[in-house]
C-alpha cells in the first residue's frame, strides 16, 4: 500500500493475422501499459493503423466539433448506451443533427459579426452629430482631401496657414473638441502636419448618407433585428444540447475507444508477418495476461515475461517503470493530493496514507470547531450530489473526512461556532470561583465543561480554551511534536527510498543524520522547557554528531549549511496552532461584538439577555452570520492550504520525486462511462 505494485516487462509477438483479436483482448484486459516503439531495430518498422482507422478518426474530429458548437462538457454519465443504439443513431447524429447544429452556429457567428460591426458604426456616429454636416458631406471628393476627428485645441489658424482654401467645422462631444476640414487635395500633406501639431487623432467615418441620429437609429434597428433572429438560433442549440448531450458524450467514448483499438499498432513493432508489443505488466496479473491473449489469438502468440535483471537493465538505459498506486478506497481520494505534487516514482513510497492520516487531523486542529465542522460537512454533502465528476468527488471526501475531525477537536476545544458560543448552553461551563482557583494554581485550560462529566483528560485539560496561556504553550508542544513525527517518517521512508535505488551514502550522510538531528533539536527545547539537563546534553551532543555525519555525506561541508532549513521546517509546524487561534481570535470577537456589545448597545445599555430588544437581537445576529460565515470560509481554504504545505515542504523533501517523478500506469483499455459494459 505504501509502494507502487511490483511491476514485470512483458513481450508479445504474434502473426499479424491475429492482432486485431489480440488488441480486442487487451483492450478489454486494461492490464498492459504498453511501451511505444521508438523505430531503433532496424528489422522492425512502426506498426500501421488497421479497420476503420481513418473513418473513425474523421468521425471523431465531426462530433468533437459538433460538441464545441453546443458547449458540451464532460459530466457524470446520466444514461448509459449499448454499441447497438451508438451504431444505429451515428449516422443520423453526425450528418442531420450535425448540419443542424453548424448552420445554426455559423448564422450566430454570422449575425454576431454583423451586429459588432454596426456597434462599432453606431460608436464612431455618435460623435459626429456635434457636427453639422450630413454624412455622405464625408466623402466621395477626387480633388478635395477630408480630416475627420479630435483635436486638442483649435487649428483654424494653422489649417489656413497651410492652405489659404479651407473649410473648417467644429463641435463638442464627450469633452473633446470634434474637427472637420476640408482643404484641397494637393495640401493634404501640409495640413497633416499642422493638424499633427495639435494633437489630431483621426476618426473613420462610415460610408453612410442622411443625418448622423437617422444613422445611428437605423443601424440600432438592424440590431434589434439581428438580436430576434439570434434569439431563436440560440435557443435551438440549448434544447439541441439538452436533447443531444448524453448522446454526444456517449457516441465520443465510443469513436475514441474505436480509434484507440484501430490505431494501437501505430505503437507496436511489425515485420510483413508479424508484431511485437512491450509493455509492463502488474506481476501477478501476468498469467491471467498471458492466457488470456493465447487463447484470443489461438496459439497464434508468445507472451514471454522478462526476468528482473533485463528489466533493471531496461530502467538502466533510461526506461521508465510505470507506478501502479494502489490503495483502500478511503485513501483514494487523497491520492488527488499525491499526484498534485507528482506521481511517486516505482522505487519510491506512495504517500497517500500518510497523507490520508495526517492531513485530516492538521485540518480538524486548525478549524476545531463543532459548529463550522457540522456546516462543512452538510454543505459538502449538498455539493456531492452535484459536482459528480472525478476530481470533485475526490476533494470533495477529503474535506468531508476532515470537516469530521473538525467536529472531534471542537469537542477537545470547547467550540461551537467559537468560544463563549453556544457550548455553554449545552454543556455548562466551570463556575466562576473555579476558574479563579485554577487561574491562581496555574492549571487554568479553559471554562468549558461536559455537562455531568465536568472536565476530561491528564489535570483537567479538556475542554481546552485555545486562548487561555497554558492552552496555547500545550498546543506549541503538540504542533512541535506532529512535526517531529510528520518529519520523521519522512524521513524514514527517505533512507529505505535511497538504499532501494543503492545510495547508501545519501541514505546515512544525508537522510539519516536530517532524522537524528530533527528528533533530538526537539528533544532538547524539551528539555530545556522541563528544566531536565541530562536531556538537554544528550540532545546537543546527538545534534552534535547529527552535523558530522552531514559534513560526512554527499555534499562535504556544505551538507551543513542546511541546518537552518531543518530547523525551520519543524518551526513551520507551529502554524498549525497560529492560524487555529486566528480563527479561534475572529469567532471570540463576532460572540463577543454581537451578544456583549451591539445586543446592549441598541438596548440602552441593558446586560440581561432578556432585557435585549428586538431590533438589538436581529441587528446582533445578522453581524454575528455575517462574521462566522466570513471565518467558516476562512475556516476551508486556510487549514486546507496549510497542511497541504507542511506535506509537500516539510514532508516531502525528505523522501518523496528526488529523482524527478514517475510515470503513472496507464494500460491500454478503457473504462467505460457512458457505454454499457
Amino acid at each position: 500500500m505504501l509502494r507502487p505494485e511490483k511491476m514485470s516487462r512483458v513481450v508479445v509477438a504474434g502473426s499479424k493475422d491475429v492482432i486485431a483479436p489480440v488488441i480486442e483482448k487487451l483492450h478489454e484486459l486494461r492490464l498492459l501499459h504498453i511501451v511505444n516503439y521508438n523505430g531503433s531495430q532496424p528489422d522492425f518498422a512502426l506498426g500501421k493503423p488497421i479497420g476503420k482507422a481513418k473513418e473513425y478518426s474523421e468521425d471523431l474530429i465531426k462530433l468533437r466539433s459538433m460538441a464545441r458548437y453546443l458547449d458540451v462538457k464532460s459530466k457524470a454519465p446520466e444514461v448509459t448506451y449499448s454499441e447497438s443504439q451508438i451504431l444505429s443513431q451515428t449516422d443520423n447524429l453526425l450528418n442531420n443533427v450535425n448540419n443542424d447544429v453548424t448552420s445554426a452556429f455559423e448564422r450566430i457567428t454570422v449575425i454576431e459579426a454583423e451586429v459588432k460591426s454596426k456597434q462599432d458604426q453606431i460608436n464612431a456616429l455618435k460623435p459626429l452629430a456635434a457636427l453639422p454636416l450630413p454624412l455622405e458631406a464625408y466623402y466621395g471628393y477626387e480633388s478635395l482631401a477630408v480630416f475627420v476627428g479630435t483635436a486638442a485645441s483649435a487649428v483654424d489658424a494653422d489649417v489656413a496657414k497651410a492652405s489659404p482654401v479651407n473649410e473648417i467645422y467644429t463641435g463638442t462631444a464627450k469633452n473633446a473638441n470634434l474637427v472637420a476640414v476640408f482643404v484641397p487635395a494637393d495640401k493634404a500633406e501640409q495640413v497633416s502636419a499642422a493638424l499633427s501639431e495639435h494633437g489630431f487623432s483621426e476618426t473613420s467615418v462610415p460610408r453612410l448618407e442622411g443625418s448622423v441620429d437617422s444613422a445611428v437609429s437605423s443601424l440600432e434597428a438592424g440590431i434589434k433585428n439581428l438580436e430576434g433572429e439570434k434569439a431563436p438560433l440560440q435557443k435551438k442549440l440549448a434544447d439541441m444540447r439538452k436533447q443531444y448531450e448524453d448522446l454526444i458524450l456517449a457516441t465520443d467514448e465510443y469513436l475514441s475507444v474505436q480509434t484507440s483499438k484501430t490505431e494501437a499498432p501505430l505503437r507496436f513493432a511489425e515485420t510483413d508477418n508479424a508484431f511485437v508489443i512491450d509493455g509492463w505488466v502488474p506481476t501477478d496479473q501476468f498469467n491471467r495476461l498471458k492466457s488470456e491473449l493465447e487463447s484470443a489469438a489461438g496459439g497464434k502468440i508468445e507472451v514471454q515475461k522478462l526476468d528482473d535483471k533485463e528489466a533493471d537493465a531496461l530502467v538502466g538505459h533510461g526506461e521508465d517503470v510505470p507506478s501502479k498506486i494502489n490503495n483502500p478506497s478511503i485513501v483514494k481520494p487523497y491520492e488527488l493530493i499525491t499526484r498534485l505534487f507528482a506521481i511517486p516514482e516505482y522505487k519510491e513510497f506512495d504517500p497517500s496514507l500518510l497523507i490520508f492520516v495526517f492531513f485530516p487531523i492538521m485540518f480538524g486542529l486548525i478549524l476545531g470547531d463543532i459548529g463550522y465542522g457540522v456546516m462543512i460537512f452538510i454543505a459538502l454533502m449538498l455539493l456531492k450530489k452535484k459536482f459528480r465528476t472525478p476530481g470533485w468527488q475526490q476533494l470533495i471526501n477529503i474535506v468531508l473526512i476532515a470537516s469530521i475531525w473538525a467536529i472531534i477537536f471542537g469537542f477537545l476545544f470547547g467550540e461551537i461556532f467559537g468560544p463563549l458560543g453556544l457550548w455553554g448552553y449545552m454543556f455548562g461551563n466551570l463556575p466562576h470561583h473555579e476558574i479563579l482557583m485554577l487561574e491562581e494554581e496555574g492549571m487554568f485550560f479553559g471554562e468549558g465543561v461536559f455537562g455531568s462529566l465536568g472536565r476530561l483528560g491528564p489535570l483537567g485539560v479538556f475542554p481546552l480554551y485555545r486562548l487561555a496561556t497554558n492552552a496555547v504553550l500545550l498546543l506549541i508542544g503538540i504542533s512541535i511534536f506532529i512535526g517531529v513525527v510528520h518529519c520523521g517518517l519522512g524521513s524514514i521512508l527517505g533512507i529505505k527510498t535511497e538504499l532501494a535505488y543503492g545510495e547508501k551514502k545519501h541514505a546515512y550522510f544525508e537522510r539519516l543524520p536530517v532524522l537524528i538531528f530533527q528528533v533530538f533539536f526537539a528533544l532538547t527545547l524539551l528539555g530545556l522547557v522541563m528544566g531536565q539537563m541530562m536531556m538537554v546534553y544528550l540532545g546537543g551532543l546527538l545534534i552534535l554528531v547529527s552535523i558530522v555525519m552531514l559534513v560526512m555525506g554527499p555534499e562535504g561541508a556544505m551538507g551543513a549549511t542546511h541546518i537552518p532549513f531543518y530547523v525551520s521546517n519543524l518551526i513551520s509546524y507551529l502554524r498549525l496552532l497560529a492560524i487555529g487561534l486566528a480563527s479561534v481570535g475572529l469567532a471570540f470577537a463576532a460572540n463577543q461584538l454581537a451578544f456583549y456589545v451591539i445586543m446592549p448597545m441598541l438596548s440602552g445599555g441593558a446586560h440581561n439577555s432578556a432585557d435585549f430588544s428586538i431590533i438589538a437581537i436581529v441587528v446582533g445576529i445578522i453581524v454575528l452570520t455575517v462574521v462566522h460565515f466570513i471565518n467558516m470560509l476562512l475556516g476551508i481554504l486556510s487549514p486546507f492550504m496549510h497542511p497541504l504545505r507542511l506535506h509537500y515542504v516539510e514532508m516531502f523533501t525528505k523522501f518523496y520525486s528526488a529523482h524527478g517523478g514517475g510515470v503513472e500506469y496507464a494500460p491500454f483499455g478503457h473504462v467505460r462511462r457512458f457505454l454499457k459494459v
